[in-house]
């Protein structure tokens, strides 16, 4: 065997070894014991003994049982398609225990997250043999970007409360984290499609008037027209249309002199926000989307797509030092709305 790979095993066990220490509640319990022995020995007393082996067996028993909790679990994350920052999303841990006939009591998972120091724990009252329970756990990411979950920690204090042990479980896990979304009315549209794309009308928001049909619940009552209503004697709508290939270009310049100054990062993160939440509005509405930046042009974005690739675009761009950095070029033939994440806007 290889040494680079000994000590990759070396490390790996090292990792996945159990941890064991005292609560609280145990030390207290150890204290009296070692009381109580002293005081059989100087006394010579025969029940002082028999407190002292009945005491000294309820560790040996902890450590046991405890043993027997964590032997033959296995954990695993479960993390949801999108994870919006600054968004309260569902994380679930399942564990399932292996052995054949013995239960596990009184778990509880810790799934720990690069750069946090606070592991968010979830609690299992009993996982049954050959069986698996299923838990679910708020999580929040604070900022967009890539997020690591690292492992599963394992820890119990059954069945007394006086010996916490734990065991690692390998779990990495990468996600990216895309930027806050916020509710935005969508921008005016800046640009029609370009030569050779489809520019004919569809159904859909728009200015232009399609028609008359019947009301629909999911309709709002301004669409409602009354007149028509009165005369027919039932509730008919306005029907609008849109053009195809009307399309909104976003703008946002991650340039400045000092990339990594705070108040300029937190004003850069706002930016971001902001732009998704306007490409969001617009694709809500029917509009499709380019995204640019000094680095970046994007892809035309459709409403008819899933949105994951803006945000994850989106969600990795990051502040660039001016000197040096592309001019920042937008479409001359359209109307750009701009997302300023200058240090300004911050102050």
């Amino acid at each position: 065997m290889s040494a680079g790979r000994r000590r990759r095993r070396f490390w790996q066990r090292r990792r996945t070894r159990r941890s064991f220490r005292l609560t609280r509640e145990g030390k207290a319990f150890v204290l009296v014991t070692l009381g109580v022995g002293v005081a059989a020995v100087n006394t010579g007393n025969n029940l002082l003994y028999l407190v002292l082996g009945l005491m000294l067996s309820l560790l040996l028993v902890s450590g046991v049982l405890s043993d027997l909790a964590l032997i033959g679990l296995h954990a695993r994350r479960i993390l949801p398609r999108r994870i919006f920052a600054q968004t309260l999303c569902r994380v679930e841990v399942v564990l399932r225990n292996k052995k054949r006939f013995f239960p596990s009591f009184s778990l509880e998972v810790e799934d720990v997250v690069d750069g946090e120091d606070t592991p968010t724990r979830s609690y299992f009252l009993k996982v049954p043999p050959r069986g698996e329970d299923r838990v679910f756990y708020p999580h929040l990411a604070a900022r967009r970007g890539r997020r690591r979950f690292t492992h599963l920690r394992l820890v119990t204090r059954y069945p007394f409360g006086l010996i916490e042990k734990g065991r690692v479980i390998p779990a990495e896990e990468e996600v990216i984290v895309f930027p806050h979304i916020e509710p935005r009315s969508p921008p005016r549209p800046t640009r029609q499609a370009k030569m050779g794309e489809d520019a004919t009308c569809v159904r859909g928001p728009g200015s232009e008037l399609a028609g008359l049909r019947d009301y629909a619940p999911e309709d709002e009552a301004r669409d409602i027209h009354w007149r028509r209503t009165a005369s027919l004697g039932s509730v008919v709508v306005r029907e609008r249309e849109r053009e195809r290939g009307v399309e909104h270009w976003l703008v946002l310049d991650e340039a400045t002199a000092e990339p990594d100054d705070p108040a300029f990062v937190e004003a850069f993160e706002l930016a971001v926000s902001e732009l998704a939440s306007l490409a969001t509005a617009s694709l809500a509405a029917g509009y499709a989307v380019r995204v640019a930046s000094r680095t970046l042009t994007s892809r035309r974005f459709t409403p008819e797509r899933s949105p994951d690739a803006l945000y994850r675009l989106l969600a990795l761009l990051e502040p660039r030092a001016l000197e040096g950095a592309p001019a920042l070029v937008a479409p001359h033939d359209a109307r750009v709305v701009r997302v300023a994440a200058q240090i300004e806007a911050a102050e």
